[in-house]
């Protein structure tokens, strides 16, 4: 059985450790060593392992979010469980539970995604996302797939750079785009999403993209797998659920916030024609608008 709570814990501290003095490293460290541990300890007990202050560990958590040691040991306590046990709930959010109204669930996913952004903003590089938007602006059209859950991703980045002036295109059924695959070329780019990995029909997608010399730009909560190898680009969300289930609930929220991220970098990269492009689409769509009557 594998525990959670020092992933859980790693979460909690990632989106701060570029700030961390040298102090605040070692305890961060000494918090991951703990793991579960840490909900059995006090802050006097700390302060003599770590042989720093009292003051200065309230001070940590204090800086990591938290009300307090307490508050920090319960966020902690609500998150540990079994990899088996976690198998089997109804979400991936480990600290909700039956007895919770609306207001607390409301509560707690909220808290969930500005962990999981803050995360995000400390996991993404200029390097990976200049080399995407060097792919997109290199190419003649751009490509979107995805299967189940991660098809709705697809289609979202497909409406948005629907808008530029790069020609792009989006097909729903695997086996059409199995075929439009196979007709691409060293000068298309396709963005793959596949939140596990695992998704037979995505990995066949990314095989036949790579024999077709095209350009894969790769989404994923997984960071192994053979996409990652076949992909140009590999960007990869992480959250716990990524590990521990196969429903994307949290993380859809780090996807569209990345395709945001690419699609508004590629829209300066050009700025005067896609400007022209979005005019042109405004105006087209205008007309899909009922008109304000005049008094």
């Amino acid at each position: 059985m594998i525990t959670i709570s020092g992933n859980y814990i790693k979460k909690i501290l990632k989106p701060h450790m570029n700030s961390f003095s040298a102090t605040e490293l070692n305890i961060a460290e000494y918090f991951v060593v703990l793991g579960m541990d840490l909900v059995n300890k006090t802050l006097a007990n700390l302060s003599e392992e770590t042989s720093y202050s009292e003051a200065t560990i309230f001070k940590f958590v204090k800086k990591l979010g938290f009300k307090g040691f307490q508050d920090f040991k319960i966020s902690v306590a609500s998150n540990y469980h079994i990899n088996e046990e976690r198998s089997h709930q109804l979400a991936v959010f480990t600290d909700i539970s039956s007895s919770d109204k609306p207001i607390d669930i409301s509560n707690k996913v909220i808290h969930s995604s500005q962990i999981m952004l803050e995360s995000l903003v400390a996991s993404l590089t200029n390097e990976v996302l200049q080399k995407a938007l060097d792919l997109i602006t290199q190419s003649k059209g751009l490509h979107f797939f995805g299967i189940g859950a991660s098809s709705v991703i697809a289609l979202d980045t497909y409406q948005k750079f629907l808008r530029t002036s790069i020609p792009v295109h989006y097909v729903a059924d695997y086996h059409m785009q199995l075929m439009h695959v196979s007709k691409l070329t060293e000068d298309d780019c396709v963005f793959l999403f596949s939140h596990s990995g695992k998704t037979v029909e995505t990995i066949r997608l990314a095989e036949v993209a790579k024999q077709c010399h095209a350009k894969i730009i790769y989404l994923t909560g997984n960071p192994a797998g053979r996409i990652n190898v076949l992909s140009d680009v590999s960007i990869v969300v992480e959250t716990e659920e990524s590990v521990f289930q196969s429903e994307a609930l949290a993380a859809r929220i780090l996807y569209l916030t990345i395709v945001d991220i690419i699609y508004l970098s590629y829209l300066y990269k050009d700025e005067n024609k896609n400007i022209h492009s979005i005019d042109t689409i405004r105006q087209i769509l205008s007309t899909t608008k009922e008109k304000d009557e005049k008094v």
